[in-house]
């Protein structure tokens, strides 16, 4: 029995009747439980349309999906990345509203019943996006450089090193540990400072920035931590006040241990929040 699996929503577009995964062809394999190219479709209402992907729903249903994801590692990585690979390759025509992974309508008559039924919020959405992007902002920072700095850069800290050579060994313990303890509330007041003045920055610069989960350490590099991700949403009329700062943002934080990754254009993630649908 076959379903149709759900990618994105975006605004009709004039005589585009087939949309073509990344890597992909008209004619492309079949990827076990996602649609190659060939199998990509439209389900329209008025002047907004879905992309889907016929599957079969013997090994592709919400029981199978939740199994998979749990316990095979491999296939949940391919079907994700072809998952947002179509919304990529749609997204470079226009506005889209991307959907969660894993969304599946038994019939193309209930695909069309809920574009119908949120119709309105759909436009409103993909109005609000049109000519925007979202970029990712992700700041890092060695933890050894900046304390590093922190100390060359405090005239208090400076004078305890130099007076600490003149004390017995005794004082000189004690001077250490006042240093460090210093350096150590130093740290956090000033990350906070500098990374609360970033979010000022973004949120003043973008049509809407949020802030998400920090990487754990053991996805960055060694002695990095990250101390920022940000996902913000860029109109592209803005885009060159936008990378001046982010020019800004990597000379700041360069000085002081840290680094700045940018990562975008990218359809906007983290700006559609959609609620849950019978299929």
């Amino acid at each position: 029995m076959k379903g149709f699996y759900l990618y994105c929503i975006r605004g009709s577009v004039a005589g585009d009747k087939k949309i073509s995964a990344k890597g992909g062809s008209a004619s492309g394999g079949k990827m076990k439980g996602v649609p190659s190219a060939k199998e990509f479709g439209i389900v329209s209402f008025k002047d907004i349309e879905a992309i889907i992907g016929e599957v079969d729903l013997s090994e592709f249903n919400e029981k199978k999906i939740e199994d998979n994801l749990r316990t095979d590692p491999k296939w949940t990585e391919n079907n994700i990345r072809r998952h947002h690979d179509v919304i990529a390759q749609t997204y470079k025509t226009g506005a889209v509203i991307p959907m969660k992974f894993g969304i599946i309508f038994r019939t193309k008559k209930n695909l069309a019943a809920m574009l119908k039924k949120h119709y309105q919020e759909f436009k409103k959405l993909l109005a609000g996006l049109s000519g925007k992007g979202e970029w990712g902002v992700k700041i890092y920072l060695e933890d050894e450089k900046f304390t590093e700095w922190l100390k060359e850069n405090n005239e208090e800290e400076k004078k305890l090193e130099k007076d600490k050579s003149a004390m017995p060994a005794g004082r000189q313990w004690y001077a250490d540990k006042k240093i460090a303890e210093s350096i150590a509330a130093q740290f956090e007041e000033e990350i906070e400072h500098r990374l609360q003045a970033v979010v000022k920055s973004l949120a003043d610069c973008c049509e809407e920035a949020v802030l998400c989960n920090l990487l754990p350490k053991e996805a960055t590099e060694a002695g990095r931590d990250n101390v920022l991700n940000a996902a913000c949403l860029v109109d592209n009329n803005k885009l060159d006040v936008f990378k001046k700062l982010l020019q800004h943002l990597e000379k700041e934080f360069n000085q002081i241990g840290g680094a700045l990754k940018v990562t975008g254009p990218w359809p906007p993630y983290n700006f559609v929040e959609m609620k849950n649908e019978k299929t």
